[in-house]
């Protein structure tokens, strides 16, 4: 058969703007319908609006769910699955709904799951200005499983969807928790020139440089990063033999920090592991032998945005950190055994974080299988 033989799908509300949904309030709760554009997929609703709306002379289309809706123009071809109560939608989107005679053979949650690919041979073009063709979409071939595998497939889709809200909720969570900087007693306040080293980058490590000077072995590589970069998304890798401006590159060891200079002026990153190299728009910061047994790095990196954060020269994004400043500023300094436990606390915590994102990953892997099968 033909989708146009199990399905309707149905225009929405041509003039259906904000202006009338902000001029035509529900009059009370039960008058209340859910407004949804094709704008507002990945969002939430548009607004309520009173069921008695009235557009040029006629009362607005009203949809009862469980439906589904589809984008027309913009998102073209994404879907977002209604479950309970009356919506209405604007002329950015379509209704589709089960054709009354196919209400006991079609699982409309199961079409929601797998109409993405069907949806998707009917757009356009695959940038914002693509536009869904309805017409296209109802004379595709379409075949259903029966109610029962139907139902299974759901299922297994509810299970998955449960499972990742779960992850994404304590995800969540733990970058909120890892936010917070456990704290201790002071036990002595000292002059951050007194704990710390700080030097300068290398001017004109541009990318250009970079790329005309990879390593040619593992031990002579060496990663780049910049006052816009993380340890995820660096700069690249350069030889340490690089010759700049007829001298060699300046090299870092780990553990250290690196703080912004400008861009992201203020803003550390603390560098495990390894030897690295950076340009002169960040600055490199490392304790002093005489108090490696008073300053964890690691810890320093978890406050330090506290001391860096008033010596950068403007809030915006011409921002610049000033080093001078900051050598000047008073570090308040905590136990040195209870540095270490903070540090192995928030290292807990980033090991769970990761473990969540990695599971969340296998299970956007999962649902993605299941909808090239279906």
């Amino acid at each position: 058969m033909v989708i146009r033989e199990c399905l309707d799908i149905l225009g929405g509300n041509s003039g259906l703007t904000e202006s009338v949904i902000y001029w035509n309030p529900p009059k009370n709760s039960n008058r209340a319908v859910t407004v949804y554009s094709g704008s507002t997929i990945d969002t939430n609703m548009l607004g309520v609006v009173d069921k008695d709306t009235m557009i040029n002379d006629r009362k607005i289309k009203i949809f009862k769910a469980p439906a589904i809706i589809i984008v027309r123009k913009g998102l073209a071809g994404k879907t977002k699955f209604i479950e309970n109560g009356k919506f209405t939608i604007n002329d950015d989107a379509y209704a589709i709904t089960i054709k009354q005679r196919y209400a006991d053979e079609i699982n409309i949650r199961w079409i929601e799951k797998v109409i993405q690919y069907n949806a998707d041979c009917c757009i356009t073009s695959k940038g914002t200005n693509g536009t869904f063709s309805k017409e296209q979409f109802l004379d595709l071939e379409f075949e259903y499983p029966s109610m029962k595998e139907q139902d299974e497939i759901v299922n297994i889709y509810k299970k998955i969807s449960k499972l990742k809200d779960n992850t994404n909720f304590y995800i969540e969570r733990l970058k909120k928790l890892n936010s917070f900087v456990i704290s201790g007693d002071v036990i002595c306040k000292l002059k951050a020139g007194a704990i710390f080293e700080i030097a300068g980058g290398n001017s004109g490590l541009t990318e250009e440089f970079i790329y005309n000077n990879q390593p040619s072995s593992e031990r002579e590589t060496v990663v780049v990063f910049s006052s816009s970069t993380n340890e995820s998304t660096n700069m690249g890798v350069v030889s340490k033999n690089a010759l700049l401006n007829s001298k060699k590159i300046k090299c870092f060891d780990a553990p250290a920090i690196i703080i912004s200079r400008n861009g992201q002026a203020g803003k550390a990153l603390y560098i495990e592991r390894g030897t690295f190299t950076t340009n002169d728009h960040a600055y490199v910061l490392n304790v002093k032998q005489a108090y490696k047994k008073t300053v964890d790095l690691e810890w320093f990196s978890y406050v330090s945005e506290q001391y860096t954060h008033n010596c950068v020269t403007s809030k915006d994004s011409n921002g610049t950190f000033n080093k001078e400043m900051f050598m000047n500023k008073q570090i308040d300094i905590i136990e040195f055994e209870a540095q270490k436990k903070i540090v192995k606390k928030k290292r807990d915590i980033g090991a769970l974080h990761l473990r969540l994102k990695q599971f969340r990953n296998i299970l956007d892997a999962k649902e993605e299988n299941c909808n090239l099968i279906y």
